[in-house]
């Protein structure tokens, strides 16, 4: 039996154990089972905890660390579906962004990073295009101010729905990340500034961005209301 069949197997049992239906004996029988398992496989009591996690993940489609804008669309949507998130260089897809939460939310989250991805790249390119008589360098600055703005409305619509996580959720994520990712790094992202004519281009992503109908589906089929303009 390989250990992901184990810690399912233990995880089954010590939910028995903790089963408000099941009897004493019930109860005492599954922990005993439960921890003679434990010992048998030389297991950890963080292994399980972090058994409890679900993970999904997208690649960026880049070879080169993540610009920041996609770490705050990653987050976004982290948010909106209770999980949290981290950037990963796999070496046949370049980098990635990981899911990590209970049940579907992962899956759902990274459905929706998808969707919010592929109407901001649309969105930012239609911007930038409109962009005349400047260089190459306004044009990008423009684009990503566009870009922040548009997902600044975003991230304010997620805050009218996205709870808090739950406490128990929070530990067993942090004992995944103990477990398979202890040497992580957080980066700080900071906002550019907006100058001049520049504005513009924030208040512009702000207004697209504005349009984004965002509704916490519960089932995957739910999860397309995320998309731009997409809402019922």
């Amino acid at each position: 039996m390989n250990k992901q069949k184990v810690l399912d197997k233990v995880a089954k049992l010590m939910a028995l154990a903790n089963s408000a239906g099941a009897t004493p004996n019930e109860a005492e029988t599954a922990l005993r089972q439960a921890r003679a398992l434990m010992r048998q496989y030389n297991l950890e009591a963080v292994e399980l905890i972090a058994h409890a996690v679900s993970e999904s993940s997208i690649p960026t489609n880049t070879r080169r660390s993540p610009k920041d804008w996609l770490h705050s669309l990653a987050s976004i949507c982290a948010s909106a579906f209770d999980c949290s998130h981290i950037a990963y260089f796999n070496q046949v897809h370049g980098w990635s962004f990981k899911f990590l939460g209970k049940g579907i939310s992962p899956e759902l989250a990274a459905y929706a990073y998808s969707a919010l991805h592929h109407q901001l790249i649309a969105a930012r390119r239609e911007h930038v295009a409109q962009q005349k008589r400047c260089q190459l360098k306004t044009k990008r600055r423009r684009g990503q101010l566009f870009a922040e703005g548009w997902l600044n409305a975003v991230a304010t619509k997620v805050a009218q729905f996205a709870g808090a996580m739950e406490d128990s959720t929070q530990q067993e994520i942090k004992a995944y990340l103990d477990l398979h990712h202890p040497d992580l790094k957080q980066i700080s992202i900071t906002p550019l500034q907006a100058k001049g004519h520049d504005t513009g281009s924030l208040y512009a992503g702000w207004a697209q961005g504005s349009k984004a109908n965002l509704h916490r589906g519960v089932a995957q089929a739910q999860v397309g209301a995320l998309v731009y303009g997409g809402g019922q």
